[in-house]
């Protein structure tokens, strides 16, 4: 009975260690624009299963979150043959959170470990502003926070 424990308590040991150090990335950035940001109002323009956890985040570190990147049509007479259509954006930063699953899951819950890449995007100039990456869980992960409070922190740091 004692050869199967240790062998046992070895695995544990080893799942909850694994768990730890996969999840203790630091948040990287990258800063491509120095333009100024104004105000922090953002909108989501990707699909992401992760919508609701990042914008209680972004909240939390003084963003203002639209849930819809346009709201309304714009026709502009543009000369007297040409009649231009665009859809007037809520915000002038937009969002893309994108993830990549790094095969890992968590011990003891029902969460995974993902490779997450935050793009703050200006809808204006439709140019990459920043890219925050972090390597770490999507949800309580035994002894380790999601990432969506970190990446918000740094983008609002870096705002």
């Amino acid at each position: 009975m004692k050869a199967f424990n240790i062998p046992l308590l070895a695995l544990i040991a080893w799942l909850l260690a694994g768990c730890v150090m996969m999840s203790s990335s630091p948040v990287t950035v990258s800063n491509l624009s120095k333009s100024e940001k104004g105000n922090k109002t953002v909108t989501f323009i990707n699909k992401t299963p992760y919508i609701a956890e990042m914008s209680i985040a972004l909240a939390e570190n003084g963003f203002v979150v639209k849930p819809m990147p346009t709201q309304q049509q714009i026709t502009e007479l543009q000369s007297p043959s040409r009649i231009a259509r665009f859809n007037e954006a809520t915000a002038r930063w937009g969002i893309s959170l994108q993830t990549q699953h790094s095969g890992m899951t968590c011990a003891f819950t029902d969460f995974d470990i993902h490779h997450f890449t935050l793009m703050l995007i200006d809808i204006k100039t439709n140019q990459v502003a920043l890219v925050l990456k972090q390597k770490g869980s999507d949800g309580p992960c035994t002894t380790v926070e999601p990432v969506f409070g970190t990446l918000a922190k740094a983008l609002s740091d870096n705002w």
